[in-house]
């Protein structure tokens, strides 16, 4: 009998199972948002439209950051506005290109648009390839195997896992009024913009530009992690690797961070030195 109960589940495709479960995620944040004061992606069809901002962005779930250091302020100098380039590498970064003191609140229809393009970012597939490589290397989980299908679940695994960190990280923002997208500190010194951009993998804007404990970020990376255990094999399916899992998106977010405010600098540079 014991064995009739789990060939099923083990004929069953773990991609399949990990596209079902973000699925799911999915429908449930979207009936759960839809009760709470009309959310973005309600809001959208009513709401007369404002411009956007110069550079929208979208948010990665986890990563590995690459270090930037540098000097330079942290956005382009004024009347120097990201190119197509900037522009496409900033949206794909969650970033907003500017700095603290320019802060705007988002409308529905700009959050929703940036929210769309999180779900086909270059930067989202680039990771997953690179997470999955990696772990494929390690041939970890064991029960994933090797070659090309298990590369292809573990793909699976990383996306979904960020799909689902997306869609409740905007969940979130929707109900609880936050802005998690990424403002430069405009400060000038390595080391406290380094601890600005630390400190914002954890905050939130409310509409008027302050600061707080980022319960839609944390929350939804959170959940993220614990969920993604669902389909994970039994080696790497407990509390404790899900808590483990959080830890590491949160430094990643954090290494992240870095990099979003270092990076408006070293593009102006690039693209703008003729004006300088």
């Amino acid at each position: 009998m014991i064995t009739a109960v789990d060939s099923p589940r083990k004929q069953t495709s773990p991609a399949f199972r990990i596209a079902a479960h973000v699925l799911f995620v999915v429908t449930m944040s979207v009936i759960l948002a839809g009760t709470e004061n009309r959310p973005a992606w309600a809001q959208a069809e009513v709401q007369s439209p404002i411009a956007a901002p110069t550079a929208n962005s979208s948010n990665p779930a986890d990563s590995t950051a690459n270090r930037a250091m540098g000097t330079a302020t942290a956005t382009p100098a004024q009347g120097d506005q990201p190119n197509q380039v900037e522009a496409s590498l900033f949206s794909s970064l969650f970033m907003s290109g500017k700095t603290k003191d320019q802060f705007k609140p988002l409308t529905a229809k700009e959050r929703l648009k940036i929210y769309e393009k999180d779900l086909i970012s270059p930067f989202h597939f680039i990771l997953a390839g690179v997470s999955a490589g990696i772990t494929q290397l390690q041939d970890a989980p064991k029960a994933w195997g090797l070659g090309a299908q298990g590369y292809g679940i573990r793909f699976a695994n990383y996306y979904g896992s960020a799909t689902i960190a997306s869609v409740l990280q905007m969940t979130g923002e929707d109900i609880l009024h936050e802005d998690n997208l990424y403002y430069g500190s405009g400060e000038h010194g390595v080391w406290k913009r380094m601890k600005y951009a630390v400190a914002s993998s954890v905050l939130a804007r409310s509409n008027d530009g302050t600061q707080h404990f980022s319960v839609s970020q944390v929350g939804s990376t959170a959940a993220a992690s614990f969920i993604s255990r669902i389909w994970q094999p039994r080696s790497s399916g407990s509390a404790e690797d899900g808590a483990k899992n959080f830890g590491l998106n949160m430094a990643s977010n954090a290494g992240i961070n870095v990099v979003r405010e270092f990076l408006p600098g070293i593009t102006n540079k690039i693209f703008h030195h003729d004006r300088q």
